[in-house]
C-alpha cells in the first residue's frame, strides 16, 4: 500500500502548530493529509474573499509549508453542501425536511447559487495555494426525509414519479419513523421510489462534477477524491440510494480514488467487514483508500484488527479518521515512544506481545510524549485516559 492518509481538523494546526503536527505525521510515515478547509459551519481555514475564516491565521498555508517540506501531500477537504454560514444568509437555499422544512445548516444539492458560491471558494484556493488535491465529503443527501421542497418535487416528477403518491409514502415513513416500507419498495422496483433514487443520484453527481471540473480547470494535476459512506459498497444499495443518493457506480470516473469510511466500531463491526467494503469498492471500479476508525470508540486492538484485515486487500492505502483523536506510538528495538494529542492525559499504557504483556502507569499530558523501555516491539498497544480506552496507531521503527 502506497498511501497513509489522515483527516485533519484546523484545530490541530491552530492549537499545536503546523511544524509539530507535521513532524509527528512524518514520523508515522503519513503521505497525505486531508485538511478541512471548509467545514459544516461554513468557515474557511484559509484566506477567503467569500467565506468567514476559522481564525486570523492562515492555517492552510502554515500546513502546506510544513507538509511539503516533509514530502507530504495536502488535500483541501470540503464538506460540500453542509454550510451553516451560507444557510443563515440564504435560508431559501436550505435542504428541506419533509415535516420540519429547511431546519438545519444543510444546503440543497440542486441549489445553483450555492454551487456557484462553492465553486468560487474552490477556484480561489486553487489559485492561491499549492494544494495537491480536492477532497469532497458529505457529497450526499443525509436522509430520505430531506429533499422535499417544491423544486425537489419537480425533479422527481421529471424522473417519472407520481409525486402525490411519493409524498404519501414519505409522510407515512416520517409519521411512523419506519423507513423499511420504502426500502422494500425500492428493492421490488417501485416506480416512484426508483424515480426518487435516480433524481437524488443525479443531484449528487451533478454537484460533484461541477466542483471537480472547476478545480481541474484551475489545476489540471490536482488529485480528486471523495469520502463515501460504506453502505453503497454492498450489493443491497437500497439504503444508500434512498438516504444518500450516493452510489459507488455513479462515482466511477469522477474521482482519482475514493475513501470508503469503513468505521468499524461506529457500525459495531469488525475487520472482516472493513475488508469486504475495501474489496467491494475495488470490484466496483475504484482505486480505493480505506478510511479506518481511529477516533472515539476505537482502540488500539480494534484499529490493529482493521489494519491487519486490509493488509493484503488490493487497495492503494488507508486513511485514519482522524489526526488529533488518535494517540501515536512508535516502537523501536528497545524503546517505545507514545505521543498524546488528545485533550486529556494518558494514564496507562499496555504493550501486548505474543509472549505476554507489559503495563505502565503514567501521565502523558496533552501534546506531550513519554518513552518506555521494551524488550521487543509490541504486536498491539492499548492506551487509557483514566478508565476510558483510547485509540492508538502503532508504527514499527527500525
Amino acid at each position: 500500500m502506497n498511501i497513509l492518509g489522515v483527516w485533519m481538523w484546523p484545530y490541530s494546526v491552530e492549537k499545536r502548530g503546523a511544524e509539530q503536527v507535521v513532524a509527528w505525521c512524518a514520523r508515522a510515515k503519513v503521505t497525505d493529509i486531508f485538511f478541512l478547509v471548509k467545514g459544516m459551519a461554513g468557515k474557511a481555514a484559509c484566506r477567503s474573499s467569500y467565506a468567514p475564516t476559522v481564525c486570523e491565521r492562515d492555517l492552510l498555508q502554515e500546513l502546506l509549508q510544513a507538509a511539503h517540506a516533509n514530502g507530504i501531500r495536502v488535500h483541501a477537504w470540503f464538506t460540500s453542501a453542509s454550510d451553516a454560514h451560507y444557510k443563515e444568509l440564504h435560508p431559501e437555499s436550505g435542504r428541506c425536511h419533509f415535516v420540519r422544512g429547511r431546519d438545519k445548516g444543510l444546503i440543497s444539492l440542486a441549489d445553483e447559487p450555492y454551487m456557484a458560491y462553492l465553486e468560487n471558494i474552490i477556484r480561489e484556493i486553487c489559485r492561491n495555494y499549492e494544494i495537491d488535491g480536492l477532497h469532497l465529503d458529505y457529497i450526499r443527501y443525509n436522509h430520505v426525509a430531506y429533499g422535499w421542497a417544491p423544486e425537489d418535487l419537480e425533479r422527481y416528477a421529471a424522473e417519472g414519479a407520481d409525486t402525490d403518491a411519493l409524498c404519501r409514502m414519505i409522510g407515512e415513513a416520517c409519521e411512523t419513523g419506519d423507513v423499511t416500507p420504502l426500502l422494500d419498495a425500492y428493492r421490488k422496483g417501485d416506480k416512484n421510489i426508483r424515480a426518487l433514487a435516480r433524481a437524488r443520484r443525479k443531484d449528487v453527481v451533478r454537484f460533484a462534477r461541477r466542483m471537480l471540473r472547476t478545480a481541474k480547470s484551475e489545476k489540471n494535476d490536482l488529485i480528486l477524491t471523495a469520502a463515501l459512506l460504506p453502505e453503497g459498497a454492498f450489493e443491497d444499495i437500497a439504503f444508500a440510494d434512498l438516504h444518500y443518493g450516493q452510489n459507488y457506480e455513479d462515482a466511477v470516473g469522477l474521482y482519482d480514488y475514493v475513501l470508503p469510511m469503513a468505521y468499524s466500531k461506529a457500525y459495531k463491526q469488525n475487520g472482516q467487514w472493513v475488508k469486504e467494503i475495501a474489496e467491494r469498492s475495488v470490484k466496483l471500479g475504484h482505486r480505493t483508500v480505506v478510511g479506518l476508525h481511529a477516533y472515539e470508540g476505537g482502540t488500539g486492538p480494534s484499529l490493529q484488527e482493521d489494519l491487519d484485515a486490509v493488509a493484503d486487500a488490493p487497495v492503494e492505502g488507508i486513511c485514519l479518521f482522524r489526526e488529533g483523536a488518535t494517540v501515536l506510538a512508535f516502537a523501536g528495538k528497545e524503546q517505545l515512544t507514545v505521543f498524546n494529542p488528545l485533550p486529556e492525559a494518558i494514564t496507562k499504557v499496555i504493550a501486548r506481545m505474543d509472549g505476554g504483556s507489559v503495563q505502565w502507569e503514567c501521565r502523558i499530558e496533552t501534546n506531550a510524549k513519554a518513552e518506555f523501555s521494551i524488550a521487543e516491539a509490541p504486536r498491539v498497544l492499548q492506551v487509557f485516559a483514566g478508565e476510558e480506552e483510547r485509540c492508538v496507531y502503532l508504527t514499527k521503527e527500525a
